[in-house]
């Protein structure tokens, strides 16, 4: 019993401490457990999770995406010139805001991927390539008053949750059968295990490499525009590195390695939950802010030192 109760937390430690933060939020902070506050906490769950997946597979190849919340910045300010200023049929504009996003990525993969530049170095260059591009773009201004139908996309009330919780929900199932039962999965795995091997093995790891990118990208121009509707305004300095920051350490927390090979698409959405719990119960607390981006720097540190203990005593 007890070794089944440890392989059970070992092999779903997201949902455990998922769990626990749970059960200790219940237990110490007044009104945690109200209707409305669970409702907050999905509501605001569900853009992160949608940028939580891309960053997944990009981790687990090994890589890292740092651009990826001023994609969410750039994409919110575009998608807004294309419905408002310009505007462009509803459908059109979406299309364009995610090529938009896919563009970026293949950005960063082609140069992670052919010019050999660690992706750590090109995501955080072209983050800021990007957010000076968002700036000149917007002119630093914000539109507002965005059209209905645009905003219906994400706001639209279904079963007393607004349709971005559907989207979210819908691509989380949709990449857990991708990175769970498909072939590009596995090769996703075995490439971010060990790239020469997986290279050797005959597997297309740079087209693996760039896709990813791609992805991500794209899913954070939609976390983008998702972001644009809930607040009704689209602005060049929606997402930046904290966001970046939030979704690493979110993805870190379901189970994802930072050096590669290892993943999970739900452990990623417990990640988000988990983080959402945290920063809600610190404003239920009325505690600093800045005390939910120590706990992110000191989750972020705690994964890199265990990444390291455990890789040592293999």
């Amino acid at each position: 019993m007890k070794e089944r109760l440890k392989s059970f937390a070992r092999n779903n430690g997201s949902f455990m401490i998922l769990a626990v933060l749970a059960i200790l939020a219940v237990l110490a902070v007044p009104n945690f457990a109200s209707v409305a506050n669970i409702s907050i906490i999905i509501k605001q769950s569900a853009i992160p999770v949608a940028a939580c997946i891309g960053m997944t597979l990009v981790l687990m190849t090994g890589g890292i995406d740092l651009s990826l919340g001023y994609i969410v910045g750039f994409t919110s300010i575009t998608c807004g010139i294309l419905v408002k200023s310009l505007g462009m049929p509803i459908p059109i504009a979406v299309a364009m805001t995610l090529l938009t996003g896919s563009a970026f990525g293949l950005m960063n993969g082609f140069i992670t991927q052919y010019m050999k530049v660690p992706a750590f170095i090109t995501t955080l260059g072209t983050g800021y390539v990007i957010y000076g591009l968002a700036q000149i773009v917007s002119a630093g201004s914000i539109i507002n008053r965005l059209p209905k139908q645009f905003l219906a996309m994400g706001k639209t009330n279904i079963l007393g949750l607004p349709s971005s919780v559907y989207i979210s929900l819908v691509l989380a199932l949709v990449f857990y059968v991708i990175v769970r039962r498909s072939a590009f999965g596995r090769s996703l795995r075995a490439f971010g295990h060990n790239p020469r091997s997986a290279f050797l093995s005959g597997l297309p790891t740079a087209r693996i490499n760039v896709l990813v990118y791609v992805i991500c990208g794209t899913l954070a121009a939609l976390a983008g525009m998702l972001f644009t509707i809930r607040v009704n305004a689209a602005q060049p300095n929606m997402g930046g590195g904290s966001f970046t920051f939030e979704v690493v350490t979110a993805v870190i927390i379901g189970g994802t390695s930072l050096f590669g090979g290892v993943g999970s698409i739900i452990g990623s959405v417990f990640g988000v939950l988990s983080i959402k719990i945290i920063e809600n119960c610190i404003n239920l607390l009325g505690v600093s802010y800045y005390l939910y981006l120590a706990v992110q720097g000191v989750i972020i540190l705690l994964a890199i030192i265990f990444e390291n203990l455990k890789n040592k005593s293999l």
